[in-house]
């Protein structure tokens, strides 16, 4: 399935919205103050932050931001989005159901961060100028957001 420059750029949000909120879940799942409870919090906020960002590269949209063609590289972008921990609608608070543990949660946040790393990083070779910069910063946060769930693992 080709999907526009602007559709993925939707994906992101959604994607995005969907960490939110599974992150939110789970910490919200944890009874006692600890600091995996701290660290989903946080990583919720910074989903936010992230939402912010594509939203803003959304609402100033111009298809030459992008350079999407009908080829095999945005045909694989489709499928890391549909194939996403979180591409779908409401995935995060429907994962974040299953989640029974705290380690269980921090596996699934992991895989989460690292899928999005890949997603990024296909989405900032088709990308120019400020979006470019704009994703480059997401993709070094994601992986930041891994490294600080691996220490905690």
């Amino acid at each position: 399935m080709y999907y526009s420059g602007l559709e993925i750029i939707e994906i992101a949000i959604r994607i995005e919205e969907n960490g939110e909120e599974f992150y939110t879940a789970a910490a919200e799942m944890i009874k006692e103050s600890t600091e995996v409870k701290g660290l989903f919090y946080d990583l919720a906020e910074k989903e936010l932050t992230h939402i912010a960002i594509f939203q803003k590269l959304a609402d100033k949209f111009e298809p030459e931001s992008f350079e999407f063609s009908k080829d095999e590289a945005s045909d694989y972008i489709g499928h890391l989005a549909d194939t996403h921990i979180f591409g779908r609608k409401d995935a995060g608070s429907e994962l974040a159901k299953t989640v029974s543990t705290p380690q269980q949660a921090l596996e699934i946040a992991y895989k989460f961060e690292n899928d999005s790393v890949v997603f990024y990083e296909e989405l900032l070779k088709r990308a120019s100028s400020d979006a470019k910069k704009l994703i480059f910063r997401i993709i070094e946060e994601e992986k930041e957001h891994a490294a600080e769930i691996k220490r905690f693992m």
